[in-house]
């Protein structure tokens, strides 16, 4: 038996002795309140002039869906608030043009108005030249339409406005049509593309403009009763008026006058309005409305049994003591479009809310 021996090999050295000191501190969690932020909404909406009775109505729709949306922003702990601004523009060109540089002097850079083409085509320079966006819950004129301007409309336009009426009158056996219309861009515009439209399918028109800030619009009656009897045919034969609440005044001077009440009669989407019925019109206008089998043509909306539209109607009613009118929806969605789109930009910018709408 042998033995080897040789160096002897240690095993690895062991690190040196650590020492670890732990500090336990005590944590305290503190909640920074977000500063508040008001943002505001600018009202440019008529309730004066041809808009007095409906303005008000619209305007308060307005009010409704901010104060609205108020009250979900609280809810949820934002910071976040809306208030707002009116001014009223009128119902005219001019009136508009005084009132949305009013809005734009306090700041604001998204509005929600005006309501007529006339008054929406006026200020579209100046929002433009300054960047504020307009949206307009009821201007429907092609006068007011403008490729990559700072102007949004939320009812559809009469492009296909006009087309639906010539056609309605045609289809009912109506081959002779007098259009008594107001004399401003939306009346001529969308008198112009019933025209069009009527001629196209065979008919013949007589279209003829009113100053409807005169009070007394009996003389127009009369040249559309002239055109009526003119034509000779009364079963083929129709009147289709294009106005705003002055349309009243000539309802109740039609009535009287037997060629008038003899045939057919159209309206436009204004004749929705609670303006034409009792207790704001008189029952004969009404009954007049019913002998001459009065059609008229109106955005759509959804039905009363949808839950959104009756939870505002029941808001609306709560609020203010009436039902809504037909624009009031377009209104309170032209306030809710602009609160969204204020939120969705995270800066309050017309040039920056442009992008963002459609």
């Amino acid at each position: 038996i042998g033995m080897v021996l040789g160096p002897a090999v240690s095993p690895p050295s062991a690190p040196p002795a650590q020492t670890i000191t732990l500090t336990v501190t005590e944590t305290e969690t503190v909640m920074v309140e977000e500063a508040a932020k008001e943002y505001l909404i600018g009202l440019a909406i008529a309730v004066s002039g041809g808009y007095s009775v409906d303005g008000p109505r619209r305007r308060n729709a307005a009010i409704l869906a901010i104060d609205e949306m108020n009250m979900l922003l609280e809810n949820s702990g934002s910071p976040v608030r809306f208030n707002w601004i009116h001014e009223d523009t009128k119902s005219t060109a001019e009136g508009a043009i005084a009132a949305v540089p009013k809005l734009a002097a306090a700041g604001v850079q998204i509005i929600v108005g005006p309501l007529a083409t006339s008054e929406t085509k006026a200020i579209m320079d100046f929002v433009n030249s300054r960047k504020i966006v307009a949206i307009s819950p009821s201007s429907t004129g092609t006068a007011a339409r403008v490729k990559d301007d700072f102007v949004f409309r939320m009812a559809p336009p009469d492009v296909y406005q006009a087309p639906a009426i010539a056609r309605i009158a045609w289809e009912v056996g109506i081959r002779n049509l007098v259009i008594l219309a107001r004399n401003d861009d939306y009346g001529k515009g969308l008198a112009d593309g019933v025209e069009e439209t009527f001629k196209n399918l065979g008919g013949n028109v007589v279209n003829l403009l009113y100053d409807y800030t005169q009070p007394d619009l009996s003389a127009d009656v009369e040249r559309a009763s002239t055109a009526v009897a003119n034509f000779g045919e009364p079963d083929k034969t129709g009147v289709l008026v294009i106005g705003f609440d002055e349309t009243v005044k000539i309802y109740d001077r039609a009535r009287l006058d037997p060629v008038l009440s003899e045939v057919r009669w159209f309206g436009n989407d204004a004749v929705k309005r609670p303006t034409f019925l009792p207790p704001d019109a008189k029952e004969e206008i009404a009954e007049f409305q019913l002998t001459v089998k009065l059609i008229g043509t109106a955005p759509a909306r959804g039905p009363e049994d949808n839950p959104v539209v009756k939870r505002f109607i029941e808001n609306y009613v709560d609020r203010f003591g009436e039902k809504p009118s037909l624009y009031s929806y377009y209104s309170y969605d032209a306030a809710m479009v602009a609160m969204l789109t204020v939120l969705s930009a995270g800066v309050y910018s017309g040039e920056v809310f442009k992008q963002i709408l459609p």
